[in-house]
C-alpha cells in the first residue's frame, strides 16, 4: 500500500481543496484534477483501490450531481473490489477492514441515487454558481470600494466559467446584477454590457445545456426580476 489510510484522507482531501479554494475551481472539476493525481495508485494493489475509490466516491455524494460516465465508472470500481485479495495482501487492520467494507456499501448505494449530469462541458451546477458569486462579491465589496472596479473583479474571477455554456454565464450575470441593485452599487447599471446580455436573453440560448426545467423556470424569472428593477 502506497500511504496508509489516513495519509490518502488526508492527501486527497488536500488536493481537492486547492483546487477548489486556490485555484477557485467548481468542485466538480475540482474533484475530476483530483482523481486523475490518484489514478495510477488505484492500480498499486486491491487495497489501494479501495482506499481511494471509497475516498473518491463520498466526496462525489456529496455533490449535488454526478457527471454519468464518473458515475457509472465509480460504481462499477466499487462493486468489483476484491475483498478476499484485500484479506490475503494484509495491509488493513481488522478494524479498517470492517470500516471500508461498510464505507463502501453505504457509498455504493448513495452513488447510485444520486443524480447524473450528462452535459461534459458543464463545471458549475446552478446553486454552486450562484453561491458562489454571492460569496465572491461580499468577498470583495467593501465601503470604500470603486464599483466598476467591483464588477470587473466579479467578471474577471468568473471569465472562464463564463465560457463554460451559456448557462453559467447567465448566472454568473444574473448574481452579479442582484448584487449590484442589492447594495445600490450603480445607477447606470442599465448601461452595463453584462445586463445587455440577459436583456437579449431567451429560453432557446440554454437549451440542451445542464439546467433543469424547474431551474430553467428559476433563473427566468431572476431575470426578468432584475430587468423590470432596471426599467
Amino acid at each position: 500500500m502506497t500511504y496508509s489510510c489516513e495519509e490518502y484522507l488526508e492527501y486527497i482531501y488536500e488536493t481537492y481543496s486547492e483546487y477548489v479554494e486556490d485555484e477557485k475551481m467548481s468542485r466538480e472539476e475540482a474533484v475530476t484534477r483530483t482523481f486523475d493525481e490518484f489514478d495510477m495508485l488505484m492500480k498499486k494493489s486491491e487495497t489501494d483501490k479501495l482506499i481511494i475509490s471509497v475516498i473518491f466516491a463520498e466526496i462525489l455524494v456529496s455533490h449535488s450531481k454526478i457527471f454519468s460516465t464518473f458515475k457509472n465508472y465509480m460504481i462499477e470500481t466499487i462493486s468489483n473490489i476484491n475483498f478476499m485479495l484485500i484479506e490475503r495482501e494484509h495491509k488493513l487492520t481488522q478494524e479498517q477492514y470492517n470500516d471500508f467494507l461498510l464505507r463502501k456499501e453505504q457509498v455504493l448505494k448513495q452513488l447510485e441515487e444520486k443524480p447524473s449530469d450528462y452535459y461534459p462541458r458543464v463545471c458549475w451546477y446552478y446553486e454552486e454558481l450562484t453561491d458562489e458569486v454571492n460569496k465572491f462579491f461580499d468577498g470583495i465589496n467593501s465601503k470604500g470600494t470603486d464599483e466598476n472596479e467591483v464588477v470587473a473583479k466579479v467578471c474577471k474571477r468568473f471569465e472562464r466559467d463564463c465560457k463554460n455554456t451559456v448557462s453559467e454565464k447567465m448566472i454568473v450575470y444574473t448574481t452579479l446584477a442582484e448584487n449590484v441593485l442589492r447594495y445600490n452599487l450603480m445607477p447606470q447599471i442599465k448601461d452595463m454590457s453584462f445586463i445587455n446580455e440577459l436583456k437579449e436573453f431567451t429560453l432557446d440560448n440554454i437549451q440542451g445545456e445542464q439546467l433543469s426545467d424547474n431551474e430553467k423556470e428559476k433563473l427566468t424569472q431572476r431575470i426578468q426580476v432584475v430587468l423590470d428593477y432596471i426599467a
